[in-house]
């Protein structure tokens, strides 16, 4: 289990070292899009210094028409294949969803995930909350987090009987890349890993991904909505 618990801090310090210094919001074509709202990036102060003034979090840009939130929420589903570390199973099948949302700069993940040997045979419900990092431009978008989980289920007993429970906490981290269809519709793959004293546990999921950028059309019949 020591190693496997090395294993999992090993995965979470990569995932998130890969994306700690890249930009969190929006990049078009390797630079920012000009802010609709735009606000003076220097104000003058009452005694006549100049004080840097940073736009607002939730400011939008504009792309082929449609207004889009350089900060937004985002919902991933979807199912793929996991493998049991601790009792070496055969591939078995896992399914779940993440809602990701921001508070200000910083970005959380809510989720959950189920897995069993196969699909519709499910011995594990995990739950799990974390914080991460995130880039996106027009035509990808790739997050990372790393939180804690709370899992519950039953464990093997023999060769084919599920009748001792469980409920352990945990540590969970994974990392999710999507090539969008749209600016806020995409498929991708997120590859995750659960640790806890009753199992380790990795896997991959094929996801489909919802974005909460669209703010609505900027123009219509030629003329500002707004």
């Amino acid at each position: 289990m020591k190693k496997h618990f090395y294993f999992l801090i090993f995965l979470a310090i990569n995932f998130i070292a890969t994306s700690a210094f890249s930009q969190t919001d929006t990049v078009i074509n390797g630079k920012r899009y000009k802010i609709v709202e735009e606000t003076p990036e220097t104000q003058t102060t009452i005694t006549g210094k100049k004080k840097k003034r940073l736009p607002p979090v939730d400011s939008t840009f504009v792309l082929k028409n449609k207004k889009l939130r350089y900060y937004n929420n985002w919902l991933t589903v979807g199912g793929g294949f996991n493998q049991n570390l601790t009792y070496k199973r055969k591939i078995g099948f896992a399914g779940g969803l993440d809602f990701n949302f921001h508070l200000k700069q910083h970005y959380f993940q809510l989720g959950t995930f189920i897995s069993g040997e196969s699909f519709g045979f499910y011995d594990n419900y995990q739950f799990h909350a974390g914080y991460g990092k995130r880039y996106e431009d027009k035509d990808i978008h790739f997050a990372g987090f790393a939180g804690l989980s709370y899992s519950t289920g039953y464990a093997k007993v023999g060769d084919t009987v599920y009748t001792r429970p469980f409920s352990k906490p945990g540590i969970y981290a994974q990392i999710e890349a999507v090539k969008k269809i749209t600016y806020d519709v995409g498929a991708g793959l997120t590859f995750f890993a659960d640790l806890n004293q009753e199992q380790a546990i990795f896997g991959a999921k094929f996801i489909v991904y919802f974005s909460g950028a669209y703010r609505g059309k900027k123009f219509t019949d030629g003329k500002a909505v707004d």
